[in-house]
């Protein structure tokens, strides 16, 4: 077998990332740094289907030689690769499609059943802009039970939910703009990166001592952190959409949309 390690070029490393969410798909704990693993442990077989994403923790894990302390093999790390993309892909497609075929003025979620009514995207962004407020309000009414439970995994998954579909109203208020506008990139991608590095940074400082030395607590703060980035990234695309709309209210929709003041 040839052990001679060949890089891994940019567009396909960027591909695998973006799959992946830029989260190892082994512990799925978001912000951590991560590596390109070769599933068969042959540096120079570049494809797609031999590549995963880790964190460094769970890479040290298929680097065991012998014995019983390897706790990754070729065949686990596959398995959980594979689940992994599905459930990533699964994940944006329905949040994408939450977002993007949201009927204006519906106020009740199911992540589960979908108990939200759809229509098609309009025209004008005005309308759906002003169902956004709605829209939160009812993602949070999904998340509050979750987070009320004060179990780390079931808190953090919902922040995790919430955080996609605010990530699928940003893809669907990118619709409004020129492609031009995303670095030659998909709006999924582009705001995917942008995400994660926001989970990053919020995971950097919240562990000043090193990698791993925070604790569980961690992923609920850094989970919240990026929730307000992201609801501010939404108010902030709004703000660049409507601005300059005289018929637009945007102090009530500021105010709606951060649940200042009750929608009625």
């Amino acid at each position: 077998m040839n052990k001679n390690r060949v890089g891994i070029p940019s567009d396909l490393s960027a591909d695998v990332m973006f799959a992946s969410d830029r989260t190892c798909c082994v512990c799925r704990e978001r912000g951590k740094t991560l590596q390109l693993h070769h599933i068969d442990e042959n540096p120079s077989n570049n494809i797609f289907e031999n590549l995963s994403v880790l964190c460094l923790e769970c890479h040290n894990d298929t680097q065991v030689k012998g014995g019983f302390g390897r706790k990754l093999n070729s065949s686990l790390v596959i398995k959980y690769r594979n689940e992994w993309l599905d459930r990533v892909n699964q994940r944006r497609n329905l949040a994408d499609e939450m977002a993007v075929k949201r009927q204006v003025g519906e106020t009740s979620l199911d992540h589960s059943t979908l108990i939200l009514k759809h229509t098609q995207l309009l025209d004008s962004p005005l309308d759906y802009i002003q169902s956004l407020p709605g829209y939160r309000l009812a993602l949070l009414r999904e998340a509050q039970p979750k987070w009320d439970t004060g179990t780390t995994l079931t808190m953090v998954q919902a922040s995790y939910d919430y955080i996609d579909a605010l990530n699928g109203v940003l893809v669907a208020l990118a619709e409004y703009y020129s492609p031009m506008q995303f670095d030659n990139k998909t709006p999924q991608e582009y705001f995917s990166e942008i995400i994660s590095s926001r989970f990053q940074w919020h995971r950097t400082i919240a562990e000043p001592h090193g990698a791993g030395t925070g604790g569980t607590i961690v992923n609920i703060v850094c989970s919240g952190n990026v929730i307000s980035d992201v609801e501010k990234m939404v108010e902030d695309i709004v703000m660049s959409l409507v601005g300059y709309v005289d018929s637009f209210n945007w102090e009530v929709w500021t105010k709606q949309w951060r649940g200042e003041v009750v929608i009625i």
